[in-house]
């Protein structure tokens, strides 16, 4: 399992800009700047619980790195609003702009995915009448 190629992975600056620059006051009565840092922080609980079962249940590298590749580019557009938001100061800006990464799509593992894992579920869920 290669999970060094998570090991900078955004929930570490998410961790940074939690402890260094904490929602405010009236941050903390921002609907849409809580919904984005909750965004963020579901996804970083994900991501740890994906890494922690890989392993457990023999997900591929593949699987993985193609999963990764969704959840890093969800976190960036929430880091994105949420440093986009008019109450966010210069230290929440600075923490979102470097949660925000640009995901390593490969279009071979794509399609490896897709063969491996997804085609093989045609059909294999159907729906109640």
């Amino acid at each position: 399992m290669n999970q060094h190629r998570y090991a900078d992975a955004p929930g570490e600056f998410f961790r940074e800009l939690l402890a260094a620059a904490p929602p405010g006051p009236d941050q903390m009565k921002d609907v849409d700047f809580l919904l984005a840092g909750g965004e963020i922080f579901a996804l970083v609980v994900y991501a740890q619980l994906i890494l922690e079962n890989a392993r457990i249940y023999g997900i591929d590298d593949d699987l993985l790195d193609q999963i990764f590749e969704f959840m890093v580019r969800d976190v960036s557009g929430f880091a994105l609003q949420l440093l986009s938001q008019p109450s966010s100061n210069e230290a929440q800006i600075a923490a979102c702009r470097e949660m925000m990464r640009k995901p390593l799509h490969d279009p071979e593992r794509y399609a490896r995915v897709w063969q491996e894992h997804v085609e093989p579920l045609d059909g294999a869920y159907t729906m109640s009448p």
